[in-house]
Parts: C-alpha cells; sequence; structure tokens
C-alpha cells in the first residue's frame, strides 16, 4: 500500500502508475434504492473505488449516485471507476459498444478499470481452472481470447478506458494471455478470502506486475432468483444475461464465526469481517466487500492504522480446508437454472442469521 490519497486513502500503485483505492464498494447483488443509497454512503464515507459490471444490471442506479456525488465536492477525477465486460462469441466486434453502453449508464465519459468479466467469453466459464488442452476446444478459447483482449486493448487508446484487466483468471489463462497481449493486464479480480487464499496465483500475478484485487472478500450469500425489478438494467443489448441474486443467508458466516478470527478481532476490538479484510491488505490485495447496510459499509473501512501480527497471519494462512465459493460447475448453469449452484461446505451453510440483516 502507497501513502495517502484522503479517508480511507491508502492505495496500491498499478503497472500504469494510477493510483486504485485499497477498499473499494462492491455492487454485486445491489439493485433499486438500495443500490443508490448505498453508493452514496460509501462515498460518503470516503470510499473512492466504485466496482461495477454490466451484468449487475445496476449501472444506471450507481451512475445516478455518483452524479449526486459529482454535483457536490466530490470530482470525477477523484472516484476510481471499474466495469466488465460481457462478451459472447457473436460480440466480440461489440465491444465498444459495450464499454458505451455501461459509460452511458454510469455518466461518465470513461472509467478507470475495464476488466474482462470471465475468461471463457462463450459462456461464464470457470474462475479456477485453466482452460482446456484438448485440441479445438484450447484453440477456440485462445482465438477468442486473442480478439477479445486486442477490442480491450482498443479502447485504450480509445480514451474511453484508462486500464484493462482480467477477472476470474487462473494462472494458465493469464500465461495464455501475456503472450500476446500488447497491454498486460493492471488487475485480476478473484475471490480471495482465507477460505480460499489462491496464493499460487496471488504471487504469479504480483511477479507480472498485475495487481489483484479481491471480489468476494466475506464469501457470499446463498443463492436464489432475484426479484426482476432489483436494478433498472440501464441500456442493453438482446439476450444479455444478469447476475442477480436474491440476499438470503450467509454462506461466510463459517469464516466470520472460526475461531481464529474471532480470537483475533477480540484481541484487536475489531469485528471478524475487519480481520478478513486486513488480512486482504496486508497480502497486497485490495478488497471489495459488498454492502446495503450504512453500518456495515462505514465499520468496513476500519481496516487501516492497526496491522496484523506474522504470528496472525500466518494462523489465517493456514486455515483449511480451502473451498472455492462458486463451487467446481460453471457459470453458465445460471442461465438456465437462475441460481448458481454450488459445492463445499460453506455452500451447505442453512442455519445462519440472514445476510441482509447481520452481514451485509
Amino acid at each position: 500500500m502507497k501513502g495517502k490519497g484522503g479517508a480511507p486513502g491508502t492505495y496500491f500503485l498499478l503497472n500504469t502508475k494510477a493510483k486504485i483505492p485499497a477498499i473499494g464498494l462492491g455492487t454485486w447483488q445491489s439493485g433499486g434504492d438500495l443500490c443508490v443509497e448505498a453508493v452514496k454512503r460509501a462515498l460518503a464515507e470516503g470510499y473512492r473505488h466504485i466496482d461495477c459490471a454490466h451484468l449487475y444490471g445496476n449501472e444506471v442506479e450507481v451512475g445516478e449516485a455518483i452524479a449526486e456525488a459529482f454535483s457536490g465536492s466530490l470530482k470525477r477525477e477523484d472516484v476510481f471507476l471499474t466495469s466488465k465486460l460481457y462478451c459472447t462469441m457473436n460480440s466480440l466486434n461489440k465491444i465498444e459498444n459495450s464499454v458505451r453502453v455501461s459509460l452511458k449508464n454510469l455518466g461518465v465519459t470513461y472509467l478507470d478499470l475495464y476488466l474482462m468479466h470471465w475468461p471463457e467469453n462463450s459462456a461464464f466459464g470457470d474462475a479456477t481452472d485453466p482452460p482446456s488442452n484438448s485440441g479445438n476446444e484450447h484453440r477456440q478459447f485462445l482465438n477468442r481470447l486473442k480478439k477479445a483482449w486486442k477490442a480491450m486493448e482498443g479502447l485504450v487508446e480509445l480514451d474511453l478506458v484508462r486500464a484493462i484487466g482480467v477477472s476470474n483468471f487462473g494462472v494458465q489463462q493469464i500465461k495464455e494471455l501475456l503472450k500476446f497481449a500488447k497491454i498486460v493486464p493492471a488487475v485480476n479480480q478473484v475471490e480471495l478470502h482465507p477460505f480460499w487464499r489462491q496464493d499460487e496465483l496471488v504471487k504469479f500475478c504480483q511477479s507480472k506486475g498485475i495487481h489483484v484485487s479481491a471480489h468476494t472478500p466475506l464469501g457470499v450469500p446463498t443463492s436464489g432468483p432475484a426479484p426482476a425489478d432489483s436494478g433498472s438494467g440501464g441500456e442493453d443489448e438482446p439476450g444479455t444475461p444478469r447476475l442477480s441474486f436474491r440476499r438470503s443467508r450467509s454462506v461466510h458466516g463459517p469464516m466470520l464465526n472460526l475461531s481464529v478470527v474471532a480470537e483475533i478481532a477480540d484481541r484487536h476490538k475489531k469485528t471478524p469481517e475487519q480481520v478478513i479484510l486486513r488480512w486482504g491488505l496486508q497480502r497486497g490485495t485490495s478488497v471489495l466487500p459488498c454492502s446495503l447496510k450504512p453500518d456495515r459499509i462505514r465499520k468496513n473501512t476500519d481496516i487501516f492504522n492497526w496491522s496484523l501480527s506474522d504470528d496472525e497471519l500466518k494462523y489465517l494462512n493456514q486455515i483449511e480446508p480451502q473451498v472455492c465459493l462458486f463451487g467446481n460447475n460453471p457459470l453458465y448453469n445460471l442461465s438456465n437454472s437462475g441460481f448458481m449452484p454450488g459445492s463445499g461446505p460453506l455452500q451447505s451453510v442453512r442455519e445462519m442469521e440472514d445476510d441482509a440483516e447481520s452481514n451485509s
């Protein structure tokens, strides 16, 4: 982390020399007036990074909130805005249009960071497995990736985005990308928390000058179809799916209630969430917790001006088993089922308190 730049203020330096705030507000599963209020509250509490995606279906609401902020004391350059590309095989030639849709919905003229949302652009893909090495499938993946990344690089030349990166890419996928990329990804945004540390991936990215940002650093709620009116969706293209789920019961309760996390939290007089977010910062990763509750949004920023000891980090880095909260199934199952299939112990938890009340 580098210096100070306003409350909360600390940031990481990207390979573009731009500064990415150490904490940002994730907007997944946020829609309607709740989304507007959450973003407004976050900006008021000192957040300077808002993480969006076209698939979330709420960029109009985010735009409404930041427009109000920009009418006050904040300027566009004060806020780091990230969005993500949803790309299908049939839309590789529409990538410029996709970013322009996000810009229109957000009400801005450029993005600070634009990410390829998934490594496989013919579906959502698996966030953890490398692409198949079997013949045609692998060659098709590489061909699509090359075309998509070239178009992403073109967005920088057009000054529509200041930096480009990837999301949910594994080591092998990044290695393939680096073979032909003219612009090295500035960021890889992936699932990271003590139950899914991805040590090899983090070290590899950092060795290549790629900053790692943690989405779902506090876990994700269990899934179910969301109300149809949870977000405006904004301008769209026909057939675009949405990553939209009802907030339900907590699946990160076991992580927050784990004795080693609770003991460290008590020792520092912090919450378990603050301990886990601090752990992320000390690994050199920025964190993007999602929340709708003003109190939680405020508390999540109390991760500066204190630190975890080497022994505390060691304990957190030894938590087993390691479990990806998204399970092992490709997320393209979403388009048919309307919910995310889960596997592993965190997904099976049903008795925890309601996520919207206690963990949002």
